[in-house]
């Protein structure tokens, strides 16, 4: 039986989506979206959280 610590949890997107937040990849990947001309004038709450 593997031991499953804090850092195997945060490795995978599926563990952060269940409690409502994006994996930190999927911000990096939002960020450098936003930053190479694509920014909208406000972020919005979506942004940064999604649907359980």
């Amino acid at each position: 039986m593997s031991t499953v610590t804090l850092a195997n949890l945060q490795e995978h997107p599926h563990e952060w989506h269940r409690r409502g937040m994006r994996h930190p990849a999927e911000i990096d990947a939002l960020v450098y979206t936003r930053t190479n001309g694509n920014t909208p004038p406000e972020p919005a709450y979506g942004d940064f959280f999604r649907a359980a």
